[in-house]
């Protein structure tokens, strides 16, 4: 695959610096909690918007094993056959992350550690739709990855917020689904 050009990969990195906000356009001025009512504020409603854009990134692939070297023994071939120099079937390496929709149509920004060395990507969205994703970008140096989804349209995405809105002290939730499938 093709080294995305520098732009590129700024602006990708950029994507993810912004922070995946659901606010409205006029928000009231920060303060400390006065009240024991402050204190317990629900974040229910920004869970329930943002969920379904947070997706499971399945990744895997199948080693070939090696041959075995008894192979190598005329007598052991005439019994057992030849065996090839190596076959599929050997041990499945499996991976599992978490993403984003940024796009509706089925941009994924999850983490290059994720996707390193896999032959297959499936991600799995809230809604427990499987879909197989293709690599579109991918950046080991940011250990950004970007995927598109085959298949499907129309996806709920990710709002995204200004990141100079952010200071210390800002609370920040970090969502995940749950693996309905089991499989992995």
């Amino acid at each position: 695959m093709n080294t995305p050009s520098l732009g590129l990969l700024r602006a990708m990195t950029a994507l993810l610096l912004v922070p995946f906000a659901v606010s409205t356009s006029a928000e009231p001025p920060r303060q400390t909690p006065q009240t024991q009512s402050d204190i317990f504020l629900s974040f229910a409603p920004v869970v329930k918007k943002a969920q379904p854009a947070v997706v499971n990134v399945y990744a895997s692939r199948t080693d070939k094993r090696p041959r075995n070297p008894l192979f190598d023994d005329p007598i052991f071939r005439h019994f057992f056959g030849e065996g090839g120099n190596s076959r599929p079937g050997g041990p499945t390496a499996r991976s599992l992350g978490s993403g984003v929709l940024v796009d509706a149509s089925g941009l994924v920004v999850t983490n290059y550690h994720v996707i390193e060395g896999m032959t297959d990507v499936r991600v799995a969205l809230a809604d427990k739709r499987e879909f197989d994703a293709g690599i579109v970008l991918r950046d080991q140096r940011t250990d950004l990855v970007v995927l598109r989804l085959k298949g499907g349209e129309n996806f709920t995405v990710m709002q995204l917020g200004d990141s100079d809105a952010l200071e210390v002290g800002d609370i920040v939730l970090a969502l995940a689904i749950r693996s309905g499938s089991g499989r992995r």
